[in-house]
């Protein structure tokens, strides 16, 4: 079926650049290797499109091409490369983890670098979020029919690329507030309706796995839409009717689990992540430059290395001293072993940047009244999902995930929309104020 498929899209690939780079990041998202089977699952799909858009972009085959302007956020993920490139070559020599991920970071960011190349204009910034909920939306929405069928019994384990239940969690809690904008921006009824029903379903997906730190992200981005949104009144009835929809439908074995975020002290699983960033932290000490290489925790020669060091949590008595090397279990702590402590200065500034960049946005917004209220709402989801990251990742460690890199590029290029925009709107009224009154004759 997808062989059908794929011989449609590739020549539409061709046809256009924004064509082939939504195809890329879809099938970015969707992972859609880990669903084929046969002889079409050696086919690198994600590698052929990116071929396409490159060879695309490089004879310059689109009419309404973008440029390539300097601004905070493209030298911060510049900067970001080449710190991770960096890292890699002088990773540590047993990380056996390290080339592998670092093939897939600088093809995430490759493909967000690229970004103001071709997602110029509201029609093309609206089209990618929608590819983005086309992407993530899809797993929630499979997962959660699952639970949905299966009366709330269906245990979500995760995904291949996305990791375990909690990191699938927090991915898809990512998604929600794009889904939310979708149901409410879309010309399509139907596609409105779909969107909120998706998004409905991804937070069943959510409950499915049994994640605090899911369901902790979850309820942080909550209140953040109250607290941003426009019309706080209908956001806190949704809100409130969400709460009660996630009570009606849980079951008792998540409302255990969920209970248990109080005695994370008492919880080893809980001290067996702070072990993780002892140990983290402890690498960059020892390397506060370069680090010690893409997932240096999560290897065994080099956890043996670090084993027992408390680092930066010096302060924190575990009581553990594990054997068996552990993930970084957190953003921060991940991109600080990973990259030391120059990387995850620079990471943090590509995060907060983007939540700066809303700000503006909002006010830029405002000064343009009605006609730029989709760009206000659009930036306090894209701001949301950026929220939901910097929550989720307290405890799970997604650093490389490229839907956070989707949605920090993005935030600048809807500055840049919404910046041209009032400059448009300014020049039209001061046009208009010019032209000379009409003559009346008596």
């Amino acid at each position: 079926m997808f062989l059908g498929a794929f011989l449609v899209l590739v020549p539409l690939a061709f046809r256009n650049t924004f064509v082939a780079y939504l195809i890329w990041g879809w099938t970015g998202l969707i992972a859609i290797e880990n669903y084929l089977y046969g002889f079409m699952a050696p086919v690198r799909l994600n590698f052929i499109f990116a071929l396409i858009t490159f060879l695309m972009i490089l004879f310059k085959k689109d009419t309404e091409r973008g440029t390539m302007k300097a601004n905070p956020t493209l030298v911060l993920l510049i900067l970001f490369l080449i710190q991770g490139s960096l890292t890699a070559i002088f990773a540590y020599d047993d990380n056996s983890l390290n080339w592998g991920l670092y093939d897939r970071f600088w093809k995430e960011l490759a493909f967000a670098l690229l970004m103001p190349l071709v997602v110029v204009k509201r029609y093309r910034i609206h089209v990618f979020v929608l590819v983005m909920c086309l992407g993530m939306g899809f797993h929630g929405l499979i997962d959660g029919l699952k639970f949905f069928s299966s009366g709330g019994a269906h245990l979500v384990a995760g995904f291949r690329k996305f990791g375990d239940n909690n990191h699938f969690a927090v991915m898809l809690v990512m998604a929600v507030p794009l889904l939310l904008y979708m149901a409410s921006y879309s010309k399509s009824r139907w596609l409105r309706l779909a969107s909120l029903a998706v998004a409905i379903t991804t937070i069943a997906a959510v409950i499915g796995t049994h994640s605090r730190g899911g369901f902790v992200s979850m309820a942080a981005v909550g209140l953040w839409l109250i607290l941003t949104s426009r019309k706080k009144l209908p956001a806190l009835t949704v809100f409130i009717v969400g709460v009660v929809f996630v009570v009606a439908i849980a079951p008792a074995s998540w409302t255990q689990r969920m209970e248990t975020i109080q005695e994370a002290g008492q919880d080893t699983s809980f001290m067996s992540r702070v072990e993780a960033w002892q140990v983290s932290s402890a690498i960059a000490l020892h390397n506060p430059v370069l680090g010690g290489g893409f997932h240096a925790v999560a290897t065994q020669p080099v956890w043996d290395r670090f084993r027992g060091q408390k680092g930066l949590l010096g302060f924190i008595d575990t009581g553990l001293e594990s054997q068996i090397f552990r993930a970084a279990h957190s953003v921060y702590f991940e991109v600080l072993g990973d990259m030391g402590f120059l990387g995850f200065l620079i990471f943090m500034g590509l995060l907060f940047n983007a939540l700066k960049n809303s700000v503006q946005i909002s006010r830029m917004a405002r000064q343009g009244g009605p006609e730029l209220e989709w760009a206000l709402d659009l930036s306090r989801s894209l701001a949301a999902t950026i929220f939901a990251f910097l929550v989720g990742g307290l405890a799970v460690s997604i650093a490389y995930t490229e839907f956070i890199y989707m949605a920090v590029m993005l935030m600048e290029i809807l500055r840049q929309e919404v910046k041209r925009a009032l400059i448009e709107q300014q020049e039209s009224i001061k046009n208009h104020s010019m032209q000379p009154a009409p003559v009346v004759h008596n």
